[in-house]
């Protein structure tokens, strides 16, 4: 049986949408993993960060206010608490970030899910009737 140019059309659409659908499911999952454990995810450099004073206090705290002569006259458990905050934060912004981009990936394949499913029934059409 020969195929149609619609019949090829609609099945590389149909092949793209999976490739893309495989794509966002695997970035989705991600987002998912970060949302359900963003200390996880958070980046090496961040989280060696956030794991000691001395550590805190060589690093950028995000606030550019606070200098490092600002640190070294606050007491340790003035720093402990403002390293414990900021660690709080990074975790909430990491899960922000991780909703943002499962919204995005949500939106996406609803998109996919519809093209693919036109397209599908296109192609079968075409292979049916020999047109549309």
């Amino acid at each position: 049986m020969k195929k149609t140019v619609i019949e090829i059309y609609a099945m590389a659409v149909c092949f793209v949408a999976v490739v893309c659908l495989v794509i966002s499911l695997g970035i989705g999952l991600y987002d998912i993993m970060e949302i359900s454990n963003p200390a996880f995810t958070i980046s090496s450099y961040e989280y060696k960060k956030h794991q000691s004073n001395e550590s805190f206090i060589k690093g950028d705290c995000g606030n550019e206010k606070e200098t490092f002569a600002d640190k070294k006259i606050l007491t340790d458990e003035e720093i402990t608490r403002q390293r414990l905050a900021s660690f709080q934060n990074l975790i909430a912004i990491e899960r922000r970030d991780a909703f943002q981009s499962l919204t995005i990936v949500a939106i996406i394949l609803i998109l996919d899910i519809i093209l693919f499913f036109i397209h599908w029934r296109i192609a079968k059409r075409a292979r049916n009737n020999g047109t549309i």
